[in-house]
């Protein structure tokens, strides 16, 4: 059989991802498995749904088997995002293709450009760039254009560079996983003009928020699930971020160079999250990574943590198809399969600190819906099960 996969935030799932998985089929996948980002997102933000209502989403909507990427993974710069889902999705052990959408859809350019960016010739020029003060992805544009203009233009969209950091994922790991890439449609990343029946998340989730009904064009089905937002806990936020020292920035993931000074200061002199991120952010540090940067701090996520593997496969939700994908992994896997708490207690130690790590950040994320969520569900909770009769999201 063929198995294909994908890698994805459904953030929240909306036509786009319709097109993509319809997409995935007609190409010949008979099975397709989905890695898709718990609570939190690589913008740094908390996802509008949580992960159990999403993964029912991508079920009912062509996936067939829906594994977690642990939060260390999913609020992670695109790099170590992509390295986190594609070892998770190599260690299911029986997938063939990992899928990915691109604005230039030519799988061979950006495996042409992923042997551009990690050839011994441009680290030089991308160290020369960043003393000019540039942002790392400015930096190995500018690098990559010095060597080849042609597929320098490739580095300056965003599921261009996420789709090489997939590719080289894969060849870091001598994964037998094929590339394959599906060209994006409709409006572009972030944009916030729809196109037809396609829009953005950006823009999606903000008609979410402000509770705009005419959302439903650019979803394939309403979602009957609480809406969870950051901002409904900046206070708390600001009150840790103001309780750490600077030594306590200086452990976290993403910064280098000094960053946890100009962060500090800006905790410091800042009333607000969107004043704190104003002050903290320069040409050469970006908005998102400013944003991850604070929410690794309000999770208590350090650089030791960032640094372990994946140590285990969390099932959040799969259907009828699932369950035979779920039968080839009990030979195929090669990190031990949790479906439910008690599959706990066989992992190692960093595979049990991280599910607790993991459960102690959903218990935040239940603090951020409508109302106040109890703790524990990522405990509690079983896998989704979508059966033939089960109703949409």
């Amino acid at each position: 059989m063929k198995t294909a996969s994908l890698i994805c935030e459904y953030n929240p799932f909306h036509n786009g991802h319709q097109y993509m998985l319809n997409t995935i089929r007609q190409n010949g996948a008979e099975y397709i498995v989905a890695c898709m980002s718990g609570n939190f997102t690589q913008r740094g933000d908390f996802a509008v749904y949580d992960k159990y209502t999403r993964a029912k989403a991508a079920l009912f909507h062509g996936a067939d088997l829906v594994i977690e990427l642990p939060v260390t993974y999913a609020c992670a710069g695109a790099e170590r995002f992509a390295f986190g889902g594609v070892s998770l999705l190599n260690a299911v052990g029986c997938i063939d293709t990992l899928y990915f959408g691109s604005e230039i859809g030519d799988i061979f350019s950006l495996e042409n450009a992923c042997h551009l960016i990690t050839s011994p010739d441009i680290s030089d020029k991308i160290k020369y760039y960043l003393s000019k003060g540039q942002t790392f992805a400015k930096a190995r544009q500018n690098a990559a254009a010095d060597i080849d203009s042609s597929l320098a233009d490739i580095l300056r969209s965003p599921n261009n560079i996420l789709g090489i950091e997939y590719i080289k994922a894969l060849q870091k790991l001598h994964s037998t996983i094929l590339p394959c890439t599906v060209q994006r449609i409709g409006t572009d990343h972030d944009s916030l003009t729809p196109s037809e029946h396609i829009a953005s998340a950006t823009l999606i989730r903000q008609m979410i928020l402000n509770g705009d009904s005419n959302v439903l064009q650019y979803i394939p089905e309403p979602v009957s699930s609480p809406i969870h937002q950051l901002s409904r806990l900046e206070t708390a936020i600001l009150y840790k971020l103001r309780m750490m020292s600077l030594s306590d920035f200086a452990v976290l993931p993403d910064i280098s160079e000094g960053l946890e000074n100009r962060i500090y200061s800006a905790v410091r002199n800042g009333c607000s999250l969107d004043e704190i991120l104003t002050l903290a952010k320069t040409k050469r540090y970006t908005m998102a990574r400013i944003r991850r940067i604070i929410l690794y701090a309000f999770l208590g996520i350090s650089k030791r943590d960032t640094a372990i593997l994946p140590q285990y496969i969390k099932i959040l939700g799969f259907n009828e198809k699932g369950r035979d994908i779920l039968r080839m992994m009990k030979k195929s896997a090669q990190l031990p399969v949790i479906m439910r708490y008690a599959d706990t207690k066989t992992l190692s130690a960093d595979g049990q600190y991280l599910y607790n790590l993991e459960s102690r950040c959903d218990d935040i994320y239940a603090l951020s819906g409508e109302t106040i969520a109890s703790c524990g569900k990522n405990l509690t909770t079983n896998p989704i099960i979508l059966s033939s009769c089960t109703k949409s999201p």
